[in-house]
């Protein structure tokens, strides 16, 4: 609870806030764009296909093109949800160091003696990345199993979310030797917990576009704390 009361100080407070916007601003307007442009290029595409084929006729059905439109409407909800998630992570990545500059300095004064190699960092992302694609064409092949695939679509999801997030704020908080070793073993279950509560938050539009600098702010002073087992020095 200290480190929930310490994280929503921090973020209602004017700089943090200020970062919040821009992920949420800047994501939304490049998703917008996205969403318009590539729906109609799907559908005219879509059209185009089927017109040349034995099928047309089964797809000049109303019914038949009304559930098309309701499963595109679904399937772009879930895409412009996850897409904006992870695009909004990207943006906060470059604030990161700053936000755990900040943090740093006014609670911890932690100083690191070595830092994190970039190149060892891109490769853990590749290799996130990698898995994440493997995971993602075995649950497209579950698709066949009704609602279950959602569930599993959202496991693999979460999978990417709970790594990339965590990887970003590790990278910049700890020194090379604790964060090799955070690596060697699973995550611990606050992480997993902190992880999870935040991806379902993400879930809902809008709102995981707002909340990620809450996420980074948070995650770091859980690291602080019990990685690094450090007190906050200052509570104002």
């Amino acid at each position: 609870m200290n480190i929930l009361y310490l994280s929503l100080q921090n973020f209602f407070s004017k700089p943090f806030l200020k970062f919040s916007f821009l992920p949420f601003f800047v994501s939304l307007i490049i998703l917008a764009l996205l969403v318009f442009y590539t729906y109609d290029i799907f559908f005219s595409y879509i059209e185009d296909v089927i017109s040349r084929t034995f099928m047309a006729w089964f797809f000049s059905f109303s019914i038949v093109q009304f559930s098309l439109t309701f499963l595109s409407a679904i399937g772009g909800f879930f895409i412009v949800v996850f897409a904006s998630v992870f695009l909004s992570m990207l943006i906060i990545s470059f604030l990161t160091p700053y936000i755990v500059k900040k943090i740093n300095q006014k609670y911890y004064n932690y100083f690191i003696q070595k830092e994190v190699n970039s190149l060892e960092v891109l490769l853990k992302t590749f290799k996130f990345i990698l898995t994440f694609c493997v995971l993602f064409i075995i649950a497209t092949f579950l698709l066949i199993i009704p609602f279950i695939s959602i569930v599993i679509y959202y496991g693999v999801f979460y999978y990417l979310f709970h790594k990339l997030l965590l990887l970003d704020v590790l990278s910049n908080v700890l020194d090379k030797n604790s964060f090799n070793n955070f690596y060697k073993n699973s995550s611990p279950l606050n992480f997993k917990i902190s992880t999870l509560i935040f991806f379902i938050l993400s879930s809902i539009p809008l709102l995981g576009l707002f909340l990620q600098v809450f996420y980074v702010i948070f995650l770091t002073h859980l690291s602080y704390q019990k990685i690094l087992n450090l007190e906050a020095k200052n509570n104002g």
